[in-house]
């Protein structure tokens, strides 16, 4: 295993350097790292009134342009498809509203906005509207954010419907909090949803593999955004009692999670648990849900030219208005703002080859929009019983501690994504810049995990896609859904030697607290993070995947990733326990 490198700031000492990092990376543009309540910022307080606002922007892109799809395959060719030179509002002289020509029109340049996950040359052909799906309504990307006020310290977490924003981007979203004295802010934490109908946030699904999909301007756009909704958020604090609930998915259907989801990799582990925080003001209105759950927004598939949230719009409609069936059942909303956190999301949590049967019977299989709002409505209902069963916390004590880390970049696609200028807006650093990047000259990239807490309540951010059996373990079929379901495949070819499995604790079983949440994609995308004994490369390493779903290492830093970041998580916590 290679030595980890680490920077971590606690109680305003320095206690790690990376000595050999070039002279040119810096860890961020405000290098201490958070400990609150304790810094000089965040100092400790007798006064324990727990205050949170919440709020939401958009964050759909101010300018693309659209294009035609000539054979239907949602790729963009530019030898068969067209674009339409209509400028950032995609309006053309013929279309009803047009208010004259604006910037990029008539220009002879496209200027599309990649969405991310799946294959490469996907452009947007506009925003997910009214007319599809059975909600009757449109969709969006949305920044929302929560912030907690306690003491001296303030603490903002903010999520975005995105496939993730890498730590650079981030950590800009960061400063422009922090930067904005008025704010007095101590901490800002960044959740990605990893919706699969987003912008290209981390920039490897462009036209190509080796032209960048990443939008400078789009980034910029979110990063202000991200401002304006702390702020906001700030406008609207108020105090507050925190109540937390959890269901459990596998005593709903006699499938259980699998009625929402399919692990599409041995083995077969899936968290069923969805976990609700409820913050309700003096006279019980709701102020704001944050709702747990893990799996990836990518239920509409790969055939879609619209960007979206995925089913974390009809999650978060549902909270807030309530559902609304065919037959016109349904459960009545709560109110407030609610956000929704991604969990270990790994290996691999998707609805895709699932078939999801609704309250009236209907069924779905194949990838759809109404695929997607029938996940979204039944995890919504299932959040309104945990919402429902939640009781309050005691002493709901607000702290937020983060520790930075490096990451080497062991995949030989990722290097040449660095060496192609494909992902060039993230740092990298510890290699000679006057070289290639390869497995001679391997450079790092730096990142951080974040346990935040309210008293019994811990939010640990992992930045990237953790496998959930790293979380919470299961090789022992504690986790199987009551029937339909084997641990491991028979049929697989090359199946995983469990004998080999690591045993407990597991990563939530170190985490203190009684309610214990990861946050996956906090502050980072860094791809997958799978168990050593599982992980195993194709005949060409990285680029190719061995026999047995093995997708994951194609998109992985590469080996060492889960064991850094879970030495990381434990050094933080040892700090945690000893102050």
């Amino acid at each position: 295993m290679r030595a980890l490198l680490v920077t971590l700031v606690l109680a305003g000492c320095q206690v790690g350097t990376d000595e050999d990092v070039d002279a040119g990376w810096t860890v961020d543009a405000r290098s201490e790292i958070v400990d609150c309540p304790n810094a000089p910022g965040c100092a400790p307080s007798d006064d324990r009134t727990l205050s949170a606002g919440a709020a939401v922007r958009s964050i759909v892109p101010d300018c693309f342009e659209s294009w035609t799809d000539s054979d239907d395959n949602f790729t963009y060719n530019t030898n068969r498809d067209a674009f339409l030179d209509c400028g950032c509002d995609r309006l053309c002289p013929d279309d009803p509203g047009y208010p004259g020509p604006d910037e990029g029109e008539g220009d002879g340049l496209f200027r599309p906005i990649w969405i991310a996950g799946f294959q490469n040359s996907r452009p947007a052909m506009g925003v997910r509207g009214a007319e599809q799906g059975f909600l009757g309504e449109g969709d969006g990307l949305e920044a929302r954010a929560l912030v907690l006020d306690q003491g001296a310290t303030r603490v903002a977490l903010v999520t975005l419907d995105a496939i993730g924003f890498m730590y650079d981007e981030t950590t800009a979203m960061r400063q422009a909090v922090l930067d904005d004295a008025a704010l007095d802010v101590d901490h800002v934490i960044v959740v990605s949803s990893h919706s699969h109908s987003a912008p290209d946030a981390m920039g490897i699904y462009g036209p190509n593999l080796a032209e960048t999909g990443f939008d400078t301007e789009y980034a910029g756009q979110v990063v202000a955004t991200v401002h304006d909704v702390v702020a906001d958020a700030i406008a609207a604090l108020e105090t507050v009692t925190v109540s937390v609930g959890e269901v459990d998915a596998n005593t709903y259907w006699d499938n259980g999670t699998a009625n929402l989801i399919s692990d599409t990799r041995d083995p077969w582990i899936v968290d069923p648990r969805i976990g609700v925080a409820r913050f309700a003001g003096s006279d019980d209105h709701t102020v704001a849900t944050v709702v747990h759950w893990a799996n990836h927004p990518e239920t509409i598939g790969s055939d879609n030219a619209l960007m979206s949230a995925g089913f974390v719009h009809p999650v978060r409609r549902v909270v807030t208005e309530g559902s609304h069936w065919s037959d016109d059942s349904g459960m009545a909303g709560i109110g407030g703002v609610t956000l929704f956190v991604q969990g270990a999301v790994g290996g691999m949590m998707t609805s895709l080859r699932a078939t999801v049967v609704d309250p009236t019977g209907a069924s779905f299989r194949d990838a759809s929009w109404d695929k997607t709002d029938t996940v979204g409505q039944l995890v919504g209902e299932l959040a309104l019983d945990a919402v429902a069963a939640a009781t309050p916390l005691q002493d709901p004590v607000l702290s937020v501690h983060a520790h930075g880390l490096a990451m080497p970049v062991a995949n030989i696609g990722f290097q040449a994504m660095f060496n192609l200028g494909v992902l060039d807006h993230r740092t990298v650093f510890d290699y000679d810049p006057n070289a290639p990047i390869n497995n001679e000259n391997d450079a790092r990239v730096h990142t951080e995990v974040d346990l935040l807490r309210l008293g019994d309540l811990s939010w640990l951010s992992i930045p990237g896609e953790l496998f959930p059996e790293a979380a919470i373990g299961g090789y022992d079929g504690a986790w199987l859904p009551p029937q339909g379901v084997d641990l491991v495949d028979p049929g697989n070819p090359n199946p995983p030697d469990l004998t080999q499995a690591p045993a407990a604790p597991y990563l939530l079983d170190r985490v203190p607290g009684q309610t214990r949440w990861i946050l996956g994609l906090g502050n980072d995308e860094l791809g997958y993070m799978m168990p050593p004994f599982n992980f195993e490369l194709g005949r060409a390493p990285y680029l190719s995947e061995a026999e047995g779903d093995h997708y994951e290492e194609t998109n992985s830093l590469g080996p060492d990733t889960l064991p850094l970041v879970e030495q990381a998580v434990q050094e933080l916590l040892d700090y945690v326990e000893g102050r």
